[in-house]
């Protein structure tokens, strides 16, 4: 399983939840291009790729697979996750309307519901239920999604913690792939920001 972060520029500094805000900009299709000359130069063969249907995702798809006999599918299943009342604010504009929500975002993500939005138990088991469907198949497959779903799909898999997830460390580099090896119903993180 091969996992690619979705590319954006904003106008502004925004949260970078793509449900109204994160279109794809020319600088980052040209990274999603780069990136799949990546995925080639390397030698890495898929025969399925997922692709979150909200438009950063679906055009970083698009641009990547050139040159790769690979339509890409819709998953809404991938999509991030919908932050309801903070959707498009910057963090300054979170910290005025919401007091203290950034901090327990920060600190507990996985147990901050952000007012209006989906609880990220719930997303936990939208994007756990498609990866298990992923996995059942048995093919080698390119997910292309956002920070919180790919991570949750790391998560779901076994190779990353919840705690470890919203680390920077751990964050999606752009003009990068992430590759997961499944064997035998178990998960190795083969590589992170190739």
């Amino acid at each position: 399983m091969y996992l690619l972060y979705t590319f954006s520029d904003t106008i502004r500094e925004v949260l970078g939840f793509p449900h109204i805000t994160g279109c794809v900009t020319e600088k980052g299709r040209e990274q999603a291009r780069e990136a799949g000359e990546k995925l080639r130069a390397d030698g890495v063969k898929f025969t399925r790729c997922c692709a979150s249907d909200l438009s950063r995702a679906w055009d970083t798809a698009q641009a990547c697979l050139a040159g790769y006999d690979v339509k890409a599918e819709v998953c809404p299943q991938m999509r991030e996750q919908f932050v309801g009342d903070i959707e498009g604010l910057s963090w300054d504009e979170m910290g005025e309307r919401f007091p203290g929500l950034r901090e327990q975002y920060v600190g507990d993500w996985a147990n901050t519901i952000p007012p209006g939005g989906e609880a990220p138990r719930a997303m936990l088991k939208r994007v756990g239920a498609f990866v298990g469907e992923v996995v059942a198949r048995g093919e080698d497959t390119l997910l292309v999604a956002h920070f919180g779903s790919l991570s949750l799909t790391m998560v779901h898999l076994g190779v990353l913690s919840e705690e470890d997830a919203v680390k920077p460390e751990w964050i999606f580099g752009q003009g990068t792939y992430s590759a997961i090896r499944i064997e035998d119903g178990k998960a190795e993180l083969v590589c992170f920001n190739r």
